[in-house]
């Protein structure tokens, strides 16, 4: 039996490592749905996990 991870804080879905995080994001490419539109995953300090976000990758201010 397979033990789930502790539920973060944020109420979301709590994957335990990177590449979890990265099956499931492939499942819901591979099987779209209309409410559910996640880019990508990222780490969470808050529970040590990783989440999945429907925001895109913020790209660093680059001022000269």
């Amino acid at each position: 039996m397979t033990r789930r991870p502790a539920p973060c804080s944020s109420g979301k879905q709590r994957y335990r490592d990177r590449l979890q995080a990265r099956i499931a994001l492939a499942g819901l490419r591979a099987n779209p749905h209309p409410r559910r539109q996640e880019q990508r995953s990222y780490y969470c300090p808050a529970c040590s996990g990783w989440h999945l976000t429907s925001q895109p990758r913020r790209r660093k201010d680059r001022r000269t």
